[in-house]
């Protein structure tokens, strides 16, 4: 019963994190598209800070509990840990946590407070599109280790390594 509540635990984590990005994405849209369009500082700073707020509230929340279930799962499943699709599925997820933390999650701050500041100076200063530019690149990098990672685990491939020839 516990390890079926984990399981089910795990994949609503999974299900927030990976349902977060696409509304973290239009929202982003959202506000380029009504700076484009003449809208206000003040509106698209309130985009910025909601796509900030998901980033926390959703997107980080979702990861931290996809990591903190899988690892019980996988503590209580130890043989799992032979495998080495599962092995190579773990550290394709840590690269997402660590990529999340250490850049995505920075960058979004950043883009909320220069937004926020350009309520008061009536224009964005420069960083804000170089830390949207490195966002993407980012975010796209993110997107296709979900992708690996999900690959590995629906078909969980053999992963053999193969020995030297003598």
């Amino acid at each position: 019963m516990m390890r079926k509540l984990t399981r089910t635990i795990h994949i609503l984590a999974v299900c927030i994190f990976v349902g977060s990005i696409p509304a973290h994405i239009v929202l982003g849209q959202l506000a380029n598209s009504h700076l484009i369009g003449g809208g206000t500082m003040e509106t698209f700073a309130a985009y910025q800070q909601a796509k900030y707020g998901l980033t926390i509230g959703l997107t980080t929340a979702g990861i931290i509990l996809t990591l903190l279930s899988g690892v019980a799962l996988v503590i209580r499943r130890k043989p799992l840990l032979r495998q080495n699709w599962l092995r190579a599925k773990l550290c394709v997820v840590a690269a997402i946590a660590i990529n999340g933390a250490a850049v995505l999650t920075p960058l979004a701050e950043q883009m909320r407070d220069l937004a926020v500041a350009a309520v008061e100076t009536g224009a964005l200063d420069a960083a804000f599109h170089a830390a949207e530019n490195t966002e993407a690149i980012a975010g796209a990098i993110n997107l296709a280790l979900i992708v690996v990672a999900i690959a590995l685990a629906v078909f969980k491939p053999q992963l053999r390594i193969r020995a030297e020839a003598a």
